[in-house]
This record gives C-alpha cells, structure tokens and sequence, in this order.
C-alpha cells in the first residue's frame, strides 16, 4: 500500500472517530435532559399523590389499585399503556393514534391526552 493511501485511511478514521464521539456525547446530553425531566415529572406525581392523599383521604392501596386498572386498560399488565389506533369519525378507516388528522380524509382527529 503506497503512503499516500495510508495516510488517506488514517485520516478517514480519524474524521470517523470525531463524528462517533461528537454523538455520543450528543446522546448523553440528550440521556441527561431526560433523566432530569423524569426526576421532575416523578417530583411532581409524588406532590400531587400527597395532596390527594392528605385532602381527600385516598390510601396507598387505592391508588396501587388504581395505576394497575389504568395499565391493564391495554389488555397487558405491564407498567405501560399502549396506544391504539382509532377510527376516523369521518371515513371509518383505522388510522394511528400518532397523527393529529386522518391521512385519509383530513379529519381532524381528538385522542385522549392520556393515551
């Protein structure tokens, strides 16, 4: 192999290595931002679980109770609701629950928030 072609490949390696680094350090930023809006998310459930606790006299028990109906409203009692694809109130045809608006007809489509 002429020099010339090692030097070649020793820099595209190098450019390869750069970019690989560049995202993965974009990735654990992103990991981080994540991580500390799940620690807020989870702060606020718990305040609101205390002020219902505290106001309306709901027990631990129901509110486990609760989250294990809400999870089994899929069909599967696995820490996680999916989402199901609905029905165009205008046209009929199954769409996913993903798009603001059937990509059928153009019917705006209301999804419950929770789901």
């Amino acid at each position: 192999m002429s020099m010339f072609w090692a030097l070649t490949r020793s820099h595209a390696g190098t450019h390869e290595a750069a970019q690989a680094e560049g995202t993965a350090w974009r990735v654990s930023s992103d990991v981080g931002e994540l991580d500390s809006r799940l620690e807020r998310t989870l702060l606020a459930c718990e305040a609101m679980w205390t002020i219902l606790r505290d106001k309306l006299g709901v027990t631990d028990e129901q509110l486990i109770e609760r989250i294990n109906e809400v999870d089994l409203s899929d069909g599967m009692l696995d820490g996680k609701v999916r989402k199901t694809p609905v029905s165009c109130p205008r046209c009929g045809r199954t769409i996913s629950p993903k798009f603001p608006k059937c990509m059928y007809c153009g019917q705006a489509i209301v999804h419950d928030p929770f789901a």
